[in-house]
């Protein structure tokens, strides 16, 4: 007979089953439900990548997918203040009522006021459709589609780590044919174009600042539409951990550019930036900031603080760049005053005037060398004719003072994320840049298509004991395996709660 166990023990002992029974309950109210929003400038086939996904999510995963489409809801909620008649209507007219009618609901409300409406539609669905208190359906939600920051921000909010946000984009002439072939004309088409892009309004569409926030970027061209559906598969791969998916040579040179940004101190934004060879191997990284004597930039060196010079802890810690336009402002409007054109009474108002014209997109007065100098610079010290042939990942679209230089470093590609809408690189260099694929004869500056950096490990990163089993490959049966990442049912429905009650108090829904 052995020995009794001790107290310890038997406390040890009893607090580990009851982790494993409490661990065991509480993962039992987790769900397999999914939520993806779709993103992306007007003239996209977002609509075919709706349907793309639910093919795959029904015949491979087993799901049951509900599409929410956020220009419905404009037509139930805005209804009275647009008086649209799709029967009369032109479709030019279709489009430009259904922004006002969004502009009208987020004004009148929220800017968040479309996706707080989508939340309200999928906890009804949830709620007629739930078998017991806490049953997981294979279900996914798809919000087509997100206009601005703050209603992407509630999705995120509520739903966390079970809401994928995917940004469609599609050549300017891929866009403009899709709209003139639904019977737009093409000076109205460039129209909507510039309007979805980003209004100027503050309870205004903002498609450009929003999109570049996506989980997964899908490029979408005439020519690119049979090679969605493995992308799509691939992505939910990721999502479902069903096969061992590992990034692209161009999925880790943006991850590595996004994080070259983050060594940035510049006042304005951080841009990342790296070079890859033309095998893909990479060569070298870059960040815009102030350069230093003996070569490269600042960097932080927290055993000699005082010897940072950057503009944050120089001087005034002002932007240099700022201040020089400030000064050239001023020395305007006192031109104008001596020579009579004004009198010192609207000195303020022409000072106002100058500042909101083009003399506010001028860059070259920064004290910091830009993201890709520094990676050109940093590459041809380390790898020499490397570079030629080479590309380019940056997390903004470089400006055109940085263009020529990528240019005459012999680069051949130029993926960005973020636009910018200063840089006037394909206007001065439209004889060595374009943005058409198509196009190899020049160095070509595209849209990145892949992960995005803020999910790449999230996505990337292996879970401990998930891809064998005594020394073999584990093969998940896709129909039955659950999402990488879920929430607790007993959680989403208090949060999506509190978005329902708003609903009521705006007295956009019953009581």
């Amino acid at each position: 007979m052995g020995e009794p166990a001790s107290n310890l023990e038997l406390v040890i002992n009893t607090d580990t089953e009851y982790f494993k029974d409490i661990k065991e309950s509480i993962f039992n109210t987790h769900t397999d439900e999914l939520i993806i929003g779709l993103c992306g400038p007007i003239g996209t086939d977002i609509h075919f990548v709706a349907d793309s996904i639910e093919k795959t999510l029904i015949d491979k995963y087993n799901y049951r997918c509900v599409k929410i489409r956020l220009s419905v809801l404009i037509r139930q909620y805005a209804s009275n203040e647009i008086q649209l008649d799709e029967n009369s209507d032109s479709k030019f007219d279709v489009y430009q009522k259904l922004i006002n009618g969004g502009n009208i609901l987020r004004e009148k409300h929220t800017n968040s006021i479309l996706a707080e409406l989508a939340i309200n539609e999928i906890a009804y669905n949830r709620e007629i459709s739930k078998k017991d208190d806490y049953g997981s359906e294979r279900v996914c939600y798809i919000i087509d589609s997100i206009k601005n920051k703050e209603e992407l921000e509630i999705f995120r909010l509520i739903y966390g780590d079970i809401f994928y946000f995917i940004g469609v984009f599609s050549s300017v002439e891929s866009r403009v044919q899709n709209l003139v072939n639904k019977g737009i004309k093409t000076h109205e088409v460039h129209r909507l174009i510039d309007r979805d892009s980003g209004e100027e309004m503050n309870f205004g569409q903002d498609v450009t600042n929003t999109f570049t926030e996506s989980d997964f970027f899908l490029r979408v061209d005439f020519n690119s539409k049979s090679a969605i559906e493995p992308k799509i598969n691939r992505f939910l791969n990721l999502i479902f951990s069903t096969e061992v998916i590992t990034p692209s040579s161009d999925e880790t040179a943006m991850y590595l550019a996004a994080a070259a940004a983050g060594n940035s101190a510049c006042l304005s934004r951080q841009v990342g930036a790296a070079i890859t060879d033309s095998n893909g191997e990479l060569i070298s990284v870059g960040w815009n900031d102030v350069p230093k004597v003996g070569g490269s930039v600042y960097k932080y060196n927290p055993s000699d603080l005082s010897s940072d010079k950057r503009c944050y802890n120089y001087g005034d810690g002002l932007c240099f760049n700022d201040s020089e336009k400030g000064v050239i402002t001023d020395a305007l409007v006192n031109e104008l005053i001596l020579s009579g054109v004004i009198d010192n009474s609207q000195r303020q108002n022409a000072s106002k005037v100058i500042k909101k014209s083009r003399i506010k997109e001028l860059i070259e007065f920064s004290r910091a060398v830009h993201a890709e100098m520094l990676a050109i610079i940093t590459g041809s010290q380390k790898a020499g004719d490397r570079v030629i042939n080479g590309k380019l990942y940056c997390t903004t679209y470089p400006c055109h003072n940085c263009a020529r230089h990528i240019v005459a470093a012999g680069i051949k590609e130029i993926y960005y994320i973020e636009p910018y809408r200063k840089s006037l690189a394909i206007k001065l260099h439209n004889d060595s840049i374009t943005e058409d694929e198509s196009n190899d004869k020049l160095v070509r500056i595209l849209m990145f298509d892949g992960i995005s950096p803020r999910r790449y490990l999230q996505f990337f990163k292996m879970i401990p004991n998930s891809r064998k089993r005594d020394g073999k490959k584990i093969n998940n049966l896709s129909k039955h395996v659950s999402p990488k990442n879920t929430l607790s049912l007993q959680a989403i429905p208090i949060l999506e709660g509190k978005v329902t009650q708003d609903l009521k108090n705006k007295k956009l829904i019953d009581a």
